[in-house]
């Protein structure tokens, strides 16, 4: 989580280019091993039970633990020693990119300092923003899902990163319409493009896994397991969180131009939340 929102810090701000972040994260990937190398080389998991998972599952720590642990191959015990001793050995962003020359060891500190800043700076930009709206209490419950379900589901981290006024301009992909006790509230995903959308294309991973034939059926937890979901379904299912969290009455999908012409003069926020480094827009607005 740190090397992609750090990454996108040290972007913003011009420090290093794509293409030498790129190389840095390059390196990352060579010296840093994922928890099921770790598991392997430790012998808590076997060569057998690595083929049955997909490449991709085992790159991403998160998933690659939820299975492992549902599936009843490592213990939490024994997985959390692998974590911890992942988390001495690993090298971090700002290490790599001393190692390549990009930056130096005396102003590493500094810009991680610096970072921590302006992440908390954005993080009360946003809270400012969304406290100013006039569906806060909605906005707030949407990203504390959002926050929960993507790393239940998916494996993926998500922060809330800025928030403005912003018209819609666009029809969105997706959009939905929540009807609350005080007014009918549009939540709205715009044309997300190739990174996010590669983000929650995990609905395959998960469902290539073919889980029911590998668990035991009698294994305690093993239906905690993620089924495989679909990006609408995701939103679908986050919507229906935000409905009784809040305390909605009724929710219904909407048309993307239809959503468009009902935020027309409307008090609309963006809310801009970073997904593994990926920017990801949420449009709200009242009917």
């Amino acid at each position: 989580m740190i090397t992609s929102f750090f990454g996108q810090y040290l972007l913003l701000k011009g420090i290093v280019t794509g293409s030498r972040l790129r190389e840095a994260m390059a390196l990352q990937s060579e010296v840093n091993q994922t928890l099921a190398q770790r598991a392997l080389m430790a012998g808590v998991l076997s060569q057998q039970q690595l083929e049955k998972l997909p490449l991709s599952g085992c790159e991403n720590d998160a998933l690659f633990s939820q299975i492992v642990v549902n599936l009843g191959w490592i213990n939490r015990a024994a997985l959390e020693a692998l974590h911890a001793e992942q988390r001495t050995l690993q090298l971090t962003l700002g290490e790599a990119l001393v190692k390549c020359g990009y930056l130096s060891d005396n102003n590493l500190p500094n810009l991680l300092t610096d970072y921590h800043y302006w992440n908390l700076r954005n993080l009360q930009l946003f809270g400012a923003q969304v406290s100013r709206s006039q569906f806060a209490s909605e906005v707030d419950t949407f990203s504390f899902a959002l926050t929960q379900h993507m790393l239940k589901v998916y494996g993926l981290h998500v922060k809330p990163d800025c928030a403005d006024h912003s018209p819609v301009t666009d029809a969105p992909v997706w959009a939905w319409q929540i009807q609350t006790q005080h007014h009918r509230l549009n939540i709205m995903v715009p044309d997300v493009g190739e990174g996010i959308a590669r983000l929650l294309n995990r609905a395959e991973l998960i469902g290539a896994l073919n889980l029911p034939s590998l668990a035991d059926p009698e294994l305690e937890g093993a239906g905690d397991i993620p089924s495989p979901m679909t990006p609408t379904q995701f939103f679908a299912s986050l919507l229906h969180l935000l409905l009784a969290d809040s305390g909605g009455q009724a929710i219904r999908q909407i048309d993307g131009e239809e959503a468009v012409a009902y935020s027309a003069g409307q008090e609309c926020l963006r809310c801009c939340y970073s997904i593994e480094g990926e920017l990801f827009d949420i449009f709200a607005c009242p009917a």
